[in-house]
């Protein structure tokens, strides 16, 4: 038997993700993964098992990527809130720019039928990551009094994930930056804990 094909798993899975970004899974045919990765469809199913499983890998080296974006973002400089804000300000410049194709999760979700389980499943594992990173952060905005201790934070996390599928799907209908922005001031600036009298 021959050896099997080398190839660099990242670099083939780069151009997957790209590919899938761009095109959506439906509209994605082997024929067009064997082109951008250079791999026969062999190759592809001897790695991967299938377009559904590579889907799943794609989707779960994606979002890698982008929740240690988000992390480093949402500890890094800055109180608890501004950096919840910079968070937010990060989305909608990702989602504004004008080759974005939007969010991968978001638009797999909005692709995949209502009976994938498994799908919705891992999509919604993975949010609630982001969710349970950004709640540490309400937490710590409680503990400063920056944010009001009446909040619950586990539920304001909920709200802002909610939120960011929002912004995001908005942006299909109208990529408008400096509304997107105000919305977000308006969405923190409900948050923060008010000194009363």
């Amino acid at each position: 038997m021959g050896r099997p094909v080398e190839y660099d798993q990242s670099k083939v899975l780069d151009s997957v993700v790209k590919l899938f970004w761009a095109q959506g899974y439906e509209a994605t045919s082997m024929k067009n993964i064997c082109k951008v990765t250079g791999l026969q469809p062999g190759s592809v199913y001897a790695a991967f098992g299938s377009k559904r499983a590579l889907f799943l890998t794609a989707i779960d080296a994606y979002f890698e990527q982008s929740i240690d974006n988000l992390k480093a973002i949402l500890t890094g400089e800055g109180t608890p809130l501004e950096r919840v804000r910079e968070l937010f300000i990060y989305i909608v410049g990702d989602t504004c720019r004008k080759d974005s194709h939007g969010c991968l999760l978001v638009n797999a979700l909005l692709e995949t039928p209502a009976d994938d389980a498994e799908l919705r499943k891992c999509i919604a594992d993975m949010f609630r990551r982001l969710e349970v990173a950004i709640r540490e952060v309400l937490v710590e905005a409680i503990a400063c009094g920056e944010l009001d201790a009446a909040k619950d934070p586990a539920i304001q996390a909920r709200l802002l994930i909610n939120n960011i599928f929002g912004l995001r799907v908005y942006a299909k209908l109208q990529p408008n930056g400096p509304a997107m922005r105000d919305m977000v001031d308006d969405l923190l600036s409900a948050l923060k804990s008010h000194p009363h009298g």
